[in-house]
């Protein structure tokens, strides 16, 4: 299991066990993967979490959730760093639902200062630490050492990123 992975999972288990005896008095919690590192958690109060949602350009995606409006109103939405396939359609997803999206400082202050999302929908973490998003719902950050490059493709000069092996196009590019 890489790095990323373990931060996804630790985040997503810190969210369902925050309060695991009030969890199981009240119901019970629902997962849906959505492709890649991508999940959909329904708690049993009813708040939808969505982490690392790359839904849209993501091959494993079902495609139903194509249509980001498929997932209902977000309460939470959590990504782990700024690789494509785990930002993906965060912005968009934080912007249609007016849900802050937490992350990790050096990818949520860029989103902001490049006029992705706006100041007031990005909480950023440090690389450790704890946050109560919601009433009942604690997400805690793990030390992982990985890398989180955001790649911004700017209107006014399409095509000027170098691109890689995953990303065919030069005017779309994802990751170096």
């Amino acid at each position: 299991m890489n790095v990323s992975s373990m931060v996804k999972v630790a985040l997503a288990v810190a969210a369902l066990l925050s309060s695991a005896e009030s969890a199981f008095a009240q119901g019970k919690t629902r997962l849906l993967w959505l492709g890649q590192a991508s999940w959909r958690i329904e708690s049993p109060g009813g708040k939808v979490i969505v982490i690392d949602p790359w839904l849209t350009q993501g091959p494993k995606a079902p495609a139903q959730y194509k249509d980001l409006s498929a997932l209902g109103k977000v309460d939470l939405l959590l990504v782990t760093h700024a690789h494509v396939d785990h930002i993906g359609d965060a912005p968009a997803i934080a912007k249609m639902y007016n849900t802050v999206l937490y992350g990790p400082a050096d990818m949520v202050t860029p989103l902001i200062f490049l006029g992705m999302i706006p100041a007031n929908l990005g909480h950023r973490f440090n690389k450790s630490g704890s946050v109560t998003p919601l009433p009942g719902i604690k997400v805690t950050a793990v030390k992982a050492e990985h890398s989180s490059l955001l790649v911004w493709n700017n209107p006014a000069t399409p095509g000027s990123f170098p691109t890689c092996s995953s990303s065919p196009s030069t005017t779309n590019p994802t990751s170096f």
